[in-house]
């Protein structure tokens, strides 16, 4: 009775080999995306390009297929808008390179509110401050894609944020034990 309830009070076996592997691996993919900028630009306009075709042209079947559905006519008409802004992706390179860029702006700034929120929510863990400064670079690192968009500097950046903002993170997670620092130094559970 005494080892079971022992057993509840003992932190559980979070696995700090995930944490490593999750923070080497978003490390290579950041370095990647350093190395080779337009590739990564390139490649995921391509892949969000391709992602709207097939997502529209599934919507235009399905839009067909429940022809006595009150919503068909609109469903179509959303099937036609997922095809048009994925052949824009295709054909156009710098609109679909805006368009992602103001996305990334604005997921850059979500990511670091969500990341501060984050550091907050697992202080008394081991390197919880890596979670706020990273939070708060990617919230600047967000602001500045924003704000930057007028003057096009924050197209030409981008992959160089997405690369610095994946190596911080990775840098965070493999420094990351999933247990609270108290409770690794002392062996027992932190209050």
């Amino acid at each position: 009775m005494i080892q079971r309830s022992a057993a509840r009070l003992a932190p559980p076996n979070i696995g700090r080999g995930w944490f490593i592997a999750l923070g080497l691996l978003l490390v290579v993919i950041g370095a990647a995306s350093l190395l080779f900028p337009f590739l990564a630009a390139w490649s995921l306009e391509f892949a969000v390009g391709v992602s709207l075709i097939a997502g529209g042209v599934l919507t235009l079947i399905h839009a067909v297929r429940v022809r006595g559905w009150r919503g068909t006519a609109l469903q179509g008409l959303l099937g036609v808008l997922y095809i048009v802004g994925g052949l824009i992706f295709l054909t156009n390179p710098f609109a679909g390179l805006l368009a992602l860029t103001v996305m990334f702006g604005a997921f850059f700034a979500a990511d670091g509110v969500a990341r501060i929120l984050l550091a907050f929510r697992i202080r008394p863990q081991r390197a919880w401050w890596l979670f706020l400064v990273t939070g708060l670079i990617a919230l600047a690192l967000g602001i500045l894609v924003l704000l930057g968009l007028p003057s096009g500097w924050s197209v030409a950046f981008l992959d160089i944020f997405v690369g610095i903002n994946l190596i911080f993170t990775g840098a965070s997670f493999a420094c990351c034990t999933g247990n609270d620092s108290r409770e690794a130094t002392s062996g027992s559970p932190a209050v």
